[in-house]
């Protein structure tokens, strides 16, 4: 099974909900299931474990989970699946649930239960032959690859008025302002937030820039701890971090300074440590997803290490996921963002360029994290890669970030 997390924003930039994405089959190994893959949540809904993993921690507080079911699925045990959870459920139909009676009376069973609906994908040639159960629906979602949204938007508000619209497939930060600035939309969708703004800003708060240097420092191959040790002193939030995390690590050990904090920990896992928690120091301001997908990637990244025959540089993978969004968290381009923290040549070449030894790497996350099922399972086959391998190394990865705030 293949399953990710893509989020939805308000205007804010802060996560409205997340929505699942799940494939139960590789098509390329099972080409038979290509016309019929649409129908791959027969008797359940895939991916739904996903949620297991973070339906209770801070993923998800305060979010809606998004599922999306088919024609098939709408007539699961959706109850029992979802009975767990503790946040709000919004069941998302695609046009394989058509405007009929049968359909409708599901739905409208399920919404008694809790449930919230949202519709996604119709066009709005067809929306008139869904009108009579528009107001049953709790969220529209509208396709901007499908034409102008804002266009469609004035067609589905008049229509199911009262209903809240969600702009999806925005690809760039113009998009996301005109949809905003619109009015039309309570949410929004696409790879637009990890699109860096069009002006160049370089300018780095005093802390942030010491946060920066020290990155320096830590990803050079030998770096000396009392150097480190002394930088983090400085910094109260830093120091409370370190100890704790030092704490965990050992019992009983009544650590008594910075100093022999680090020493526990050593090189590896200091640097390990510092980079995460400074990645999300110099990511404030910035929206909670760039944060998160940073140190998901990260994580991601390194667990893939194996899979694709790197498990010995696993550690500079772990760099590449982690400082793939920098030239969003400092405003500035790629090449001068990583030029600030000092990474080798292979991540460069990855993270600037797209080419050299990690490219593959880096392409297969990022195709896997939008949910492009149909190239994950190219890329799978292409280099004899395992589904539950993938699986595993993405749903650790999840369980690790979790922990990591806990």
């Amino acid at each position: 099974m293949l399953a990710t997390l893509v989020p939805l924003f308000f205007e804010d930039m802060s996560v409205a909900s997340y929505c699942l994405y799940a494939q139960k089959e590789n098509l390329f190994e099972n080409p038979h299931l290509l016309g019929t893959g649409k129908y791959d949540g027969a008797g359940s809904v895939v991916g739904i474990e996903v949620f297991d993993s973070v339906s209770e921690s801070d993923v998800v507080v305060g979010s809606q989970i998004i599922i999306p079911i088919n024609n098939i699925s709408l007539f699961a045990n959706i109850e029992e699946q979802c009975k767990s959870f503790k946040c709000k459920v919004m069941l998302m139909i695609d046009q394989s649930i058509k405007p009929e009676n049968s359909y409708h009376k599901r739905l409208m069973d399920l919404k008694s239960k809790g449930f919230l609906l949202a519709l996604k994908d119709v066009v709005v040639e067809r929306i008139a032959d869904y009108q009579f159960m528009l107001h049953d629906f709790d969220l529209i979602l509208i396709n901007n690859d499908y034409g102008d949204p804002i266009k469609q938007a004035r067609v589905f508000a008049k229509i199911a008025d009262g209903v809240d619209l969600c702009v999806e497939n925005l690809h760039t930060r113009e998009e996301f302002d005109i949809a905003k600035e619109s009015g039309f939309f309570k949410m929004f969708e696409g790879s637009f937030f990890r699109v860096p703004i069009n002006e160049k800003d370089t300018e780095v708060t005093p802390i942030k820039i010491n946060y920066m240097k020290l990155m320096k420092v830590i990803n050079q191959p030998d770096f000396d701890l009392e150097d480190v040790a002394n930088v983090i002193s400085q910094d109260p939030a830093l120091s409370i971090e370190l100890l704790k995390i030092a704490n965990r690590l050992t019992i009983n050990s009544n650590i008594r300074s910075i100093n022999q904090a680090t020493a526990l920990l050593g090189q590896k896992e200091l640097r390990r440590w510092l980079n995460a928690t400074l990645v999300n120091g110099l990511a404030a301001g910035k929206p909670n997803e760039i944060t998160r997908t940073s140190l998901i990637r990260a994580r991601f990244a390194e667990n893939l290490a194996p899979i694709f025959d790197y498990a010995m540089r696993k550690e500079e993978l772990f760099l590449m996921g982690l400082f793939s969004l920098l030239n969003l968290i400092l405003s500035m381009p790629m090449e001068e963002a990583l030029e600030q923290v000092g990474v080798s040549n292979e991540i460069k070449k990855a993270l600037v360029d797209g080419e050299g030894v990690f490219s593959p790497q880096l392409d297969f996350l990022l195709n896997y994290e939008s949910g492009n099922w149909q190239e994950v399972s190219r890329l799978m086959v292409l280099h004899d890669i395992a589904m539950e391998d993938v699986y595993n190394a993405y749903l650790d990865a999840l369980q690790w970030y979790i922990k990591m705030f806990k």
